[in-house]
């Protein structure tokens, strides 16, 4: 596996389904994917695998997350790329394909620094880590539906 912070998903395939999906969410550690096609690759970071406990401080630094995350879009986007953003999700669409792996890199660290402490160290021994912690292999390949409700618990 590639001590990379995310996973890397080929466009047709569901990517909550992924031993990486199911690492983030038992070290409750930032997800973050590029989702590659033949021309293009998306770049997703979602919330749902990090605790309650980022709620908070991650809404009281949106603005900065904001502007900090639209910076690196900008630094990577190409004229078709297009950004959407929210508190519990952040995709950079249509980036050229070798310019994505950056831009993911570059966004996990962004997430990181906005993070508590606990789950910083947790992030920061993953992303350093030479090989990603491996889920245990006795659990059933279930697929989930994420639903966002208007605030965060």
């Amino acid at each position: 596996m590639s001590d990379a912070p995310f996973d890397l998903v080929d466009a047709k395939d569901t990517f909550t389904d992924s031993d990486w999906f199911h690492t983030c969410r038992e070290t409750q550690t930032p997800y973050v994917v590029v989702r590659s096609g033949e021309r293009s690759a998306d770049v997703l970071w979602d919330y749902i695998t990090l605790p309650p406990c980022c709620d908070a401080r991650l809404r009281r630094n949106f603005s900065a997350l904001e502007r900090e995350a639209r910076a690196i879009f900008e630094r990577f986007s190409q004229p078709e790329s297009y950004l959407r953003i929210k508190p519990t999700m952040i995709c950079f669409d249509h980036l050229r394909v070798d310019q994505a792996k950056s831009a993911a890199a570059a966004l996990y660290r962004l997430i990181t620094h906005y993070l508590p402490e606990t789950v910083i160290t947790r992030s920061t021994a993953i992303s350093t880590d030479s090989q990603r912690p491996l889920p245990p292999t006795d659990r059933p390949k279930t697929r989930s539906l994420w639903v966002e409700e208007s605030g965060l618990a």
